[in-house]
Protein backbone atom coordinates (compact mmCIF):
# COMPACT_ATOMS: atom_id res chain seq x y z
CA UNK A 1 0.00 0.00 0.00
CA UNK A 2 2.76 2.79 1.01
CA UNK A 3 4.15 2.24 -2.73
CA UNK A 4 1.14 2.80 -4.40
CA UNK A 5 1.21 5.73 -1.98
CA UNK A 6 4.62 6.96 -3.09
CA UNK A 7 3.96 6.14 -6.97
CA UNK A 8 1.01 8.58 -6.57
CA UNK A 9 2.68 11.29 -5.24
CA UNK A 10 5.18 10.80 -7.32
CA UNK A 11 2.92 11.08 -10.48
CA UNK A 12 1.38 13.82 -8.57
CA UNK A 13 4.32 16.13 -8.38
CA UNK A 14 5.43 14.95 -12.24
CA UNK A 15 2.05 16.11 -13.33
CA UNK A 16 2.22 19.24 -12.14
CA UNK A 17 5.19 20.63 -13.06
CA UNK A 18 4.61 19.13 -16.63
CA UNK A 19 1.08 21.25 -16.92
CA UNK A 20 2.75 23.95 -15.58
CA UNK A 21 0.89 24.42 -12.19
CA UNK A 22 4.00 24.50 -10.35
CA UNK A 23 4.99 27.97 -9.22
CA UNK A 24 7.79 30.06 -10.62
CA UNK A 25 10.53 31.11 -8.39
CA UNK A 26 9.30 34.39 -8.74
CA UNK A 27 5.84 33.62 -7.18
CA UNK A 28 7.52 31.98 -4.53
CA UNK A 29 9.12 35.16 -3.56
CA UNK A 30 5.82 36.83 -3.60
CA UNK A 31 4.39 34.36 -0.97
CA UNK A 32 7.65 33.95 1.00
CA UNK A 33 7.73 38.05 1.68
CA UNK A 34 3.37 38.16 1.71
CA UNK A 35 2.18 39.42 5.12
CA UNK A 36 6.04 40.47 6.45
CA UNK A 37 6.63 43.64 8.55
CA UNK A 38 7.78 46.76 5.64
CA UNK A 39 6.05 44.93 2.50
CA UNK A 40 3.66 45.97 0.35
CA UNK A 41 2.85 44.20 -2.90
CA UNK A 42 -0.10 44.55 -5.18
CA UNK A 43 -0.56 42.37 -8.58
CA UNK A 44 -2.80 43.10 -11.28
CA UNK A 45 -4.05 40.81 -13.73
CA UNK A 46 -4.77 41.82 -17.52
CA UNK A 47 -7.99 42.59 -16.79
CA UNK A 48 -7.23 45.65 -15.10
CA UNK A 49 -3.96 46.72 -16.87
CA UNK A 50 -6.34 46.96 -20.36
CA UNK A 51 -9.02 50.32 -19.28
CA UNK A 52 -5.36 52.10 -19.64
CA UNK A 53 -4.58 51.59 -23.11
CA UNK A 54 -6.44 54.57 -24.21
CA UNK A 55 -3.90 56.32 -23.12
CA UNK A 56 -1.33 54.56 -25.15
CA UNK A 57 0.03 54.69 -28.65
CA UNK A 58 -1.14 51.55 -31.12
CA UNK A 59 2.84 50.48 -31.13
CA UNK A 60 3.10 50.29 -26.70
CA UNK A 61 -0.85 48.87 -26.68
CA UNK A 62 -0.04 46.15 -29.14
CA UNK A 63 3.10 45.13 -26.27
CA UNK A 64 0.98 46.31 -23.26
CA UNK A 65 -1.97 43.71 -24.35
CA UNK A 66 1.20 40.87 -24.43
CA UNK A 67 1.26 41.66 -20.14
CA UNK A 68 -0.86 38.64 -18.47
CA UNK A 69 -0.35 40.04 -15.22
CA UNK A 70 1.80 43.18 -13.08
CA UNK A 71 3.04 42.41 -9.43
CA UNK A 72 4.99 44.98 -7.65
CA UNK A 73 6.22 44.13 -3.96
CA UNK A 74 8.37 46.92 -2.26
CA UNK A 75 10.76 46.16 1.25
CA UNK A 76 10.72 49.35 3.60
CA UNK A 77 13.34 48.26 6.22
CA UNK A 78 12.28 50.85 8.57
CA UNK A 79 9.49 48.76 8.90
CA UNK A 80 10.58 45.34 8.65
CA UNK A 81 13.12 42.95 10.35
CA UNK A 82 15.75 42.78 7.45
CA UNK A 83 17.97 45.38 6.07
CA UNK A 84 16.81 46.19 2.51
CA UNK A 85 20.20 44.75 0.95
CA UNK A 86 19.53 41.43 2.60
CA UNK A 87 16.38 41.48 0.55
CA UNK A 88 17.48 42.37 -2.42
CA UNK A 89 19.94 39.74 -2.05
CA UNK A 90 17.63 37.11 -1.60
CA UNK A 91 15.24 38.11 -4.13
CA UNK A 92 18.33 37.91 -6.87
CA UNK A 93 19.58 34.69 -5.38
CA UNK A 94 15.81 33.31 -5.96
CA UNK A 95 15.63 34.22 -9.33
CA UNK A 96 18.89 32.65 -10.62
CA UNK A 97 19.16 29.02 -12.17
CA UNK A 98 18.71 27.47 -15.76
CA UNK A 99 15.34 29.20 -16.58
CA UNK A 100 16.40 32.66 -15.59
CA UNK A 101 18.66 35.60 -17.00
CA UNK A 102 20.46 39.00 -16.48
CA UNK A 103 19.70 41.13 -18.76
CA UNK A 104 22.30 44.28 -19.03
CA UNK A 105 20.90 47.56 -19.20
CA UNK A 106 22.38 48.60 -22.22
CA UNK A 107 20.47 45.86 -23.79
CA UNK A 108 17.32 48.26 -22.95
CA UNK A 109 17.00 51.49 -24.53
CA UNK A 110 15.99 54.09 -21.48
CA UNK A 111 18.60 56.98 -21.55
CA UNK A 112 17.76 58.54 -18.82
CA UNK A 113 17.90 55.33 -16.45
CA UNK A 114 21.10 53.79 -17.96
CA UNK A 115 23.12 55.79 -15.66
CA UNK A 116 21.25 55.19 -12.27
CA UNK A 117 21.10 51.42 -13.63
CA UNK A 118 24.36 50.48 -12.25
CA UNK A 119 25.61 47.19 -10.92
CA UNK A 120 25.03 48.24 -7.51
CA UNK A 121 21.59 48.60 -7.25
CA UNK A 122 19.37 47.49 -10.12
CA UNK A 123 18.93 44.09 -11.57
CA UNK A 124 16.76 43.27 -14.50
CA UNK A 125 15.81 39.28 -15.09
CA UNK A 126 14.02 37.36 -17.44
CA UNK A 127 12.76 33.88 -17.72
CA UNK A 128 13.44 32.11 -20.91
CA UNK A 129 15.56 33.90 -23.34
CA UNK A 130 15.89 37.05 -25.54
CA UNK A 131 13.02 36.51 -28.24
CA UNK A 132 10.44 34.87 -25.43
CA UNK A 133 10.28 35.59 -22.18
CA UNK A 134 7.43 34.88 -19.82
CA UNK A 135 8.74 36.85 -16.88
CA UNK A 136 10.86 40.55 -16.74
CA UNK A 137 11.55 41.42 -13.59
CA UNK A 138 13.43 44.63 -12.55
CA UNK A 139 15.11 44.67 -9.16
CA UNK A 140 15.82 47.58 -7.63
CA UNK A 141 17.78 48.61 -4.09
CA UNK A 142 17.03 52.41 -3.32
CA UNK A 143 18.39 53.80 -0.30
CA UNK A 144 16.49 51.72 2.30
CA UNK A 145 13.88 50.40 0.08
CA UNK A 146 14.09 47.02 -2.16
CA UNK A 147 11.92 46.75 -5.07
CA UNK A 148 10.53 44.28 -7.12
CA UNK A 149 8.71 45.09 -10.90
CA UNK A 150 7.57 41.80 -12.18
CA UNK A 151 5.94 41.74 -15.46
CA UNK A 152 4.22 37.93 -16.92
CA UNK A 153 3.27 37.34 -20.19
CA UNK A 154 5.06 36.78 -23.67
CA UNK A 155 7.24 39.55 -24.92
CA UNK A 156 10.89 40.13 -25.82
CA UNK A 157 13.99 42.52 -24.98
CA UNK A 158 12.53 44.30 -28.41
CA UNK A 159 9.00 44.42 -26.73
CA UNK A 160 10.59 46.05 -24.06
CA UNK A 161 12.70 48.65 -25.72
CA UNK A 162 9.37 49.67 -27.37
CA UNK A 163 7.84 50.01 -23.62
CA UNK A 164 11.02 51.72 -22.54
CA UNK A 165 11.06 54.54 -25.65
CA UNK A 166 7.16 54.96 -24.62
CA UNK A 167 7.99 55.70 -21.27
CA UNK A 168 10.99 58.37 -22.60
CA UNK A 169 8.18 60.06 -25.00
CA UNK A 170 5.92 60.18 -22.29
CA UNK A 171 8.53 61.16 -19.28
CA UNK A 172 7.78 58.80 -17.08
CA UNK A 173 10.96 58.05 -15.22
CA UNK A 174 11.72 55.10 -13.04
CA UNK A 175 15.41 56.12 -11.59
CA UNK A 176 17.09 55.06 -8.16
CA UNK A 177 18.23 58.87 -7.84
CA UNK A 178 16.85 61.40 -5.04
Amino acid sequence: MKIIIKLGILLAIMLNSLLGLSQSKSSKIYNMFSGKDGVSSISLSKSAITPFDVFLDDDTKEIILKIDRFRFLSYNEHKGKLLSEEVFDRIESELTGVEYFQIDPSEIDCRDCIDDWNDNNVRLIGRGNRQTMNEFHILVLDNRNCILFSFYGNFSINDINSCAKFSHTAKINISTSN
